[in-house]
Formats: C-alpha cells, structure tokens, sequence
C-alpha cells in the first residue's frame, strides 16, 4: 500500500480540494473533507480507473471508468505505480508477486486504514494551522526567508523594480508588525505569491498587465492581507500537515524550516481556501478604501487579466484563484460609495516602475 498527497475535483467546474489517495492492490481510497466539514471516503477498483502520467504538468490524473471527480497527484510516481499494479493483475495468480491480496484487503485492515486517515484529514492539518497561529512573527520571517532563498531568485530579480515597488507599498503607509519585502522577479509567469514573514514575490509578466497604480495597489494589499493574517504559513503548514506537526510540536523549528526549503518550489503555486481568499481580498480593499484609493483597481486587476489570457488559458494568478467572477461581483458590492481622490505620490512612482 502507497499513500498520497493529492487534490479531488468533485465534479466539472468545482473547486479542488485537498485529499488523501491510499493505493492497495485492487482499489484506491480517495479521503476528503466536503465545505460542511464532513467526511467522505471513496473506494476505486484498480480495473475500473483511467490512469494518465500528465507530461505537461509532471503529475498523475485519475478519473473513474463510470463515476463523476479527478483525482491529481504531483509527480508521475503514482502513475507508474498504480500502471504496474494493473499489469500485476493482468496475470496468472500464481505468477504475481503475492497471491495473498485478501489479507492485506480486510475488513479489519481497511478500518484501521479508514481509522487513520480520518485522524490525519481532521486532527493533524487542523492542529498544525492552529500551531501555526502561534508561530511569532520572527520566526516566520526566519522561515520565509530560508524558503525564499532556496527558491534561489538572485539572478532573476529586477534590482531596480523591486526598490520602486517597494516604495510604493511604504508610500501606502499600511500599519504591519512584518517587515514587508516585495520583490520583482523576471518571469513570463503571470503570478505573484507570499511567503510567511513580510516576503511578497511578483513576477514580471505579472507586473506588465497591469495598467494603473489602484491596480497594483489591489494586488500589493492582496497579497499583504496573506502576510498579516499569517494566511501563508497557515495554509503551508496545513498542506504539509504530519510533516511538520511532530517538529511544530517539540519546538524544533529547525527541522519545520528544513521541510519547508524542500518543498519551496511547490509553495510558488500555494492556493487558499476559498474563505481565506475572501478575508484577502476584503481587508485588502478595506486597505484601499481607508486611503481614498479607487476599489475599482481590485475589478481592474481581474477584468484585465482575464481578457488578455489567451484562448482556453488563464493567468496562474487567477487560475490559482477560484471564482473570479464571483470575487469581482462581492468586491464591487463592498466598494458602494467609496470615496476616491487620487494620491499623485502613488502614481508618481507607479510611472516610475512601469518607465522602466
């Protein structure tokens, strides 16, 4: 038996949520919780799965033979697995590598299975977020910026972008016990993301659809609202759950700061949930409207990503983010009689960066 980390879509167009996938010799076990917090367990036969090795993505896509929901796993890893195991099944009995599948199958077995996975889907992520709460602001930087340096982006960053996007943050004046450290990194990845500690990353590509400085100051405040309600290390402490729950558990921040340097390149992509996007994209026009910023930037930002991404593609940054028109409808509804004056100093410098 493998177990795996991996994201179930329920059903065209719904939203990916995380899950467990544990691999026996003649099913899998898909575990995930539903938005109302409960459960659900799901058991595939092997003979009934359409098992595909995405080149592209460098993962596994699973979809059953009759029942609706896709299963991705990262890295091709599960596919050849569970591909070898259909051609295991492909022979005589008595030429497979064991022929005592039916212990390994049982009832008691599968409960001690269901048992544990039940407690790593409700107990382990949810008590590593709650420790997460806990982690002081220092030691959050110290982690972000071990992550942000295994990332490895000082060949790649625009020097002198970044010192002006950095000015105009500081020239938003947003009250914030982080030290807020955004930098400009060339990319043609239209994203930007946040790392827990103050460390704010915009790609290039990003930073050129965008067209006026409420814009940008809906995206910078976005993504700050991720650093100030510890939004990030939550979510990567959720994500990585038992792997760093034991170290989170005995102090050893060490090894949580190992764990997360491993995974940096997978915390490029971080997604949050739907509610936590929400609480972002709130604050972070709260943020605007406090400054007499136009909350139309927030609008902007999404209306002009989605209409420049090409044909059946979609920006990482909004690919990333569920429910665009959904975001942009509440947004324009929170924004009614705003009042807006324009701020020269922050257009003066958003001239500036985007002269460049």
């Amino acid at each position: 038996m493998k177990s795996y980390f991996a994201s179930f879509v329920q059903s065209p167009g719904a939203a990916p949520v995380e899950a467990t996938v544990l691999v026996f010799d003649k099913n899998i076990s898909i575990g995930y919780r539903r938005e109302d917090g409960s459960n659900v367990m799901l058991n595939w036969p092997l003979k009934e799965l359409n098992v595909h090795a995405d080149f592209g993505r460098q993962g596994t896509r699973i979809t059953h033979a009759q029942q609706a929901g896709e299963v991705s796993i990262e890295g091709k890893e599960a596919a050849a697995y569970i591909n070898q195991l259909l051609a295991e099944r492909q022979k005589p009995w008595h030429q497979r590598s064991s022929g005592k599948e039916w212990v390994r199958n049982s009832i008691l077995f599968l409960g001690i299975i269901g048992v544990l996975v039940s407690l790593y889907l409700l107990i382990v992520p949810w008590l590593s977020e709650k420790m997460a709460s806990r982690v002081s602001v220092k030691t959050e930087q110290q982690l972000g910026d071990a992550v942000y340096d295994a990332m490895d982006f000082s060949a790649l960053e625009d020097k002198q972008a970044t010192m002006v996007i950095n000015d105009f943050f500081a020239a938003m004046k947003v009250p914030t016990s982080y030290s807020i450290r955004i930098s400009v990194v060339n990319d043609n990845v239209v994203n930007a993301f946040a790392l827990p500690g103050g460390r704010i990353v915009v790609y290039s590509a990003l930073l050129k659809q965008i067209t006026t400085y409420p814009e940008l100051a809906a995206l910078l405040s976005h993504e700050f609202t991720h650093v100030n309600n510890k939004h990030a290390t939550k979510s990567i402490f959720r994500r990585l759950g038992s792997k760093v729950f034991l170290s989170i558990l005995f102090g050893r921040f060490g090894t949580v700061t190992s764990v997360l340097v491993n995974h940096a390149d997978d915390l490029k992509s971080l997604t949050y949930s739907r509610k936590l996007e929400k609480e972002a994209d709130v604050e972070g026009l709260a943020l605007l409207t406090e400054r007499k910023i136009d909350p139309q930037g927030f609008t902007d930002l999404f209306e002009h990503l989605k209409a420049s991404a090409p044909l059946n593609s979609m920006p990482e940054f909004l690919a990333s983010h569920p429910d665009v028109d959904k975001r942009i409808a509440y947004v324009q509804e929170k924004a009614k009689g705003a009042t807006v004056a324009e701020n020269e100093e922050l257009k003066a410098i958003f001239d500036k960066l985007k002269s460049k």
